[in-house]
Order: structure tokens, then sequence, then C-alpha cells
């Protein structure tokens, strides 16, 4: 009798995970999730990324390692996004999109590192990504195109996002803590970061991240990315792929691609810690850079080591800009899908 009972129990389990892969592609979407995830490790053993963390260079509370810890982190979350996009095609009702994702992913790598903060920005912008690529996939068998994928991403976000993931955002961010974001910042009808009844006010507001966003959009690009459909993000996909088909030198690509979005758009972490004056100095130096890697690849590298010099002397870091290419590399790889770091 025993037998037959745990023989019928494992004859419903199996047909449950049948009909799950039938209605949800589990091994499509978890292929997917290794494709995103392998963006943060990308960006940051590229080298010399000036003023960021690489391979050859660490800060004082953030190694080259931190950050590898964190994508191994961040693949589990990332399949979670892609489950939840899929649902949203099955007519799932969500209470939470991607903030909790946010929050774990910055809690749980800082603990197993031991390090600071290594995924704030990057992983606000991957998850909506991680989200539309499961929304995408689940359409009709989707093909995941960049410009859909990045469309999907700020409606998504804009249409499903809940007060709830505000809560678990403020949660992210006082955890991760920066150094930038202070008691004294005027916020708008929103609560500061550090009021002690952030939850309270959030809720009673009825704040959705979409309007968090919406708000930060004026001084933080990487929320403006977001709203803006991650325009800079596409831009520079194509940027890469077309320095990879020049030379089919992945990290020299990845650095000249790093070197584009730091020349064409000001880095709002820069500007809030240093004033927009540095910020646009460095916009102008890495110009210059990239102007000169586009026609002598001996001269950029030797050029780009002397600018990264430069911007850790004076301990200015550019990493809202790196938060970009971390997005620019998912885009990239999910549309690539197969060797993703050798030549299209």
């Amino acid at each position: 009798m025993y037998l037959r009972k745990v023989i019928k129990v494992l004859l419903v389990s199996f047909k449950v995970i049948l009909l799950m892969n039938r209605v949800i592609p589990i091994a499509k979407l978890k292929y997917t999730s290794y494709l995103l995830a392998s963006s943060i490790a990308l960006e940051v053993a590229g080298y010399p990324k000036p003023g960021n963390v690489h391979r050859l260079r660490d800060f004082s509370d953030t190694m080259f390692e931190d950050f590898l810890i964190t994508a191994t982190i961040v693949e589990h979350h990332v399949f979670r996004a892609l489950l939840r996009g899929c649902k949203l095609t099955r007519g799932f009702s969500l209470k939470i999109l991607i903030g909790d994702l946010i929050e774990s992913s910055v809690k749980e790598s800082k603990r197993v590192s031991g390090g600071g903060n290594t995924c704030l920005g990057s992983a606000l912008l991957l998850y909506p990504l991680a989200v539309a690529c499961g929304y995408v996939a689940c359409i009709n068998k989707g093909v995941l195109e960049a410009s859909s994928i990045a469309r999907s991403a700020r409606d998504l976000v804009y249409k499903y996002s809940t007060v709830l993931d505000s809560v678990h955002f403020y949660n992210a961010v006082r955890a991760a803590s920066p150094s930038y974001i202070r008691k004294s910042d005027v916020v708008g009808d929103l609560p500061n970061i550090w009021d002690e009844d952030y939850r309270e006010k959030l809720i009673a507001g009825s704040y959705r991240l979409w309007d968090i966003l919406e708000y930060s959009s004026r001084s933080d690009i990487v929320c403006r990315e977001i709203v803006n459909g991650y325009t800079r993000s596409l831009r520079n996909t194509l940027f890469l792929k077309e320095r990879l088909k020049t030379h089919s030198n992945w990290n020299l690509a990845l650095v000249e691609t790093y070197l584009y979005q730091l020349a064409h758009d000001i880095d709002t972490l820069i500007t809030k810690k240093h004033g927009l004056n540095i910020a646009m100095w460095v916009s102008e130096r890495a110009k210059e850079v990239l102007d000169l890697c586009l026609t002598s690849i001996e001269k950029c590298l030797n050029t780009t080591w002397v600018f990264d010099h430069e911007l850790a002397k004076r301990g200015i870091n550019p990493g809202s800009s790196a938060d970009i290419i971390v997005s620019t590399i998912a885009l990239y790889a999910v549309q690539k899908r197969n060797s993703i770091i050798r030549t299209p």
C-alpha cells in the first residue's frame, strides 16, 4: 500500500514537471540566465577600465574577486526574474517584480565575499532585462532581440512594479550604503533612504518602483537608462559588435566600449562625488583616449593605462558607466546567444 502511494506521488510530480516544461520553457530560460549573469563577470574582467575595478586593480572595499562571487550569486536570481517574466505571459499576478531580487543580490554578495557594494546599479539594470527576456521568450516562443528586450524591460517595470518593489529597493540601497546618498538629500515627496519610517511612507504614498526610478532619473544615469528604454546600452551594443568585427579582441573591444560610454554620457556617480566639472573633464579625456584607440591598438593600451592610473590617483570612479556596460554586455550576449566573447 505504501509503495503504491509513493509511486502515485512520483507520477503526479513527473506530470507536473512535464506540464511546467510545456507551459514554461525551463531549459531555455536557464540558459538565458547564464548569458545575462555572465555580464557582471565579463564587465569586471575587462582591463584596464579607467577608474574602475578590473582584474589588475582593486579598491579598498571591493576586489576583483568580489565581483566574480557576485556574478555567481546573481545567476540564481536572474533565473527567478526570467521565470517571473514568463509567468506574466501565462496570466500570473506578481506582488513583487524585481525589488526582492535586487535586495538579495546586494546582501548575499556582501555576506559571501565580505566586501562592499558590487551590484546595486548593475542589478537594478539587469533584472528588468531578465524579466523582459522571460516575457519575450514565452510569447509564442519569441526571439530574444535586443531592442524588443530593452523596450519590454522598460514597459514591464512601468506596468508591473509595485510598492513592495520600492520597499525592497530601499532595503537594497540601505544595505549597499553608498556614500553619495545622504540624509540631507532633497527627494521631493519621496521618503529619504535613511528615513526611519521609509516603509510606512512608501506604502502610504503608493510609490511604485517606477515612481522611484522616474524621479531619480533626473540625476542618476542608471535609473534614466531604465526609464529611457536602455537607449545607451543598445547604442553601445552596436559599437561593441563593430569593434569585435574590426580586431576580434574581446577585452580590447570591451575597454573601447567602456571608453565610448564614458565619452558620450556624463557619469552621474562622478558628478555626485566630485562635481559636474570633473565629470565633464573625465568624459572629454575618455573621448581623447578612445580616438587614439580607434587609430592605434598599441597606443590605445598605453594611453588607457595612463588614464586608469590618473583616475585612480584622484579617487575618481565612473561607476555608473561600468553599470551600463553590464547591461550592454547582457543585451549583446542574449542576442548573440552562443560564443559570446568570440568574433561575430
